[in-house]
């Protein structure tokens, strides 16, 4: 008998995994990710065989399809921008599909019932499990003996009374679960959705605010929504501040020859990414903003790459009028 799991990494997927290994079943772990969540390091897959016996079977990458729900997701928002309900059902309904190719017979996940407000309630479980085509094929081993028995459980291919009935937001019965399996290293609770941070969630809004009509926003739009300082010129054109060194080589590797890409000439300060249709004409705007952050009192030099080259010379813009700009 064998099963796939979607593991987030934290304490509950692995214990729900563990719970259904010890009844003999094969299991098949699945880490998706998108770019708000989710790992795709080989130290985190590692990490979690090594310190948890858990080895991932495959990380699926759901960026794209994922995109769509940003713009009208069906079943709505949950906190700032994240589409939760609707990102669970794409999640299941890939998971279906790789039960279907490997031969698998069910679905598990780590859900506690009540834990979430708006995606782990029973009508909310039962609503995915209806829209996912996974009605009576998703099993939650530790909430199962509060819910209605599923296929599995009826067909004895797991032993429903060897299953929990953990409820709520506490701990308590996971941390006891994680010392019988003799987890030294007890995993954080699973979480870190970018799509639930205020920040990146104003700046995500801005940015499909000022996108055409329909239009999707590319994945290099994703990756620049999580570095720097943004900052709203014109409705066309955003420009990205780098804070600190890291963030400056992480905006640099991701311009393009659409962008003006902006850089300290002969001192140390922050990079600047002009990002948008007519860049140019935000030039001097956008190096008087990157100047603001720099030491001194200016005035300062800049050179500038992508659509054309050169320099620029420019005093720091007033206090009082970068907050004009600033979108978070």
């Amino acid at each position: 008998m064998k099963a796939v799991a979607l593991i987030s990494g934290g304490l509950d997927s692995l214990l729900a995994v563990k719970l259904v290994e010890e009844q003999g079943v094969e299991v098949l772990p699945l880490h998706m990710v998108t770019s708000f969540t989710g790992r795709k390091d080989p130290a985190f897959v590692r990490d979690l065989e090594g310190l948890y016996g858990v080895k991932v079977h495959r990380v699926v990458d759901l960026t794209r399809e994922f995109l769509p729900l940003l713009l009208d997701p069906p079943h709505g928002f949950g906190k700032n921008m994240n589409p939760c309900i609707d990102c669970k059902i794409l999640f299941l309904r890939k998971a279906r599909e790789i039960m279907e190719e490997e031969g698998a017979s069910f679905v598990i996940t780590g859900e506690v019932l009540g834990q979430r407000p708006m995606s782990q309630r029973s009508p909310i479980l039962r609503l995915i499990e209806r829209e996912t085509g996974l009605d009576g094929l998703l099993l939650r081993p530790l909430s199962a003996r509060l819910l209605p028995p599923t296929i599995p459980e009826r067909e004895e291919w797991v032993d429903r009374e060897r299953l929990e009935a953990i409820q709520g937001r506490g701990r308590k019965r996971q941390l006891e679960l994680a010392k019988k399996y003799g987890w030294e290293e007890i995993p954080s609770p699973a979480g870190g959705c970018l799509l639930t941070d205020p920040a990146f969630s104003k700046r995500l809004k801005d940015l499909l605010d000022h996108l055409p009509s329909g239009e999707l926003p590319s994945l290099r739009d994703m990756d620049l929504l999580q570095v720097g300082r943004h900052f709203r010129l014109s409705p066309g054109v955003k420009l990205v501040v780098g804070r600190k060194e890291g963030e400056n080589a992480v905006i640099q590797s991701l311009a393009t020859s659409r962008d003006l890409l902006l850089m300290p000439r002969g001192f140390s300060g922050p990079t600047g990414l002009l990002v948008g249709d007519e860049p140019q004409g935000e030039l001097r705007m956008a190096a008087s903003l990157l100047a603001r952050y720099c030491k001194g009192s200016g005035p300062f030099t800049f050179l500038y790459r992508g659509r054309n080259a050169g320099e620029i010379e420019v005093s720091p813009l007033p206090p009082e009028e970068v907050d004009k700009w600033l979108i978070i």
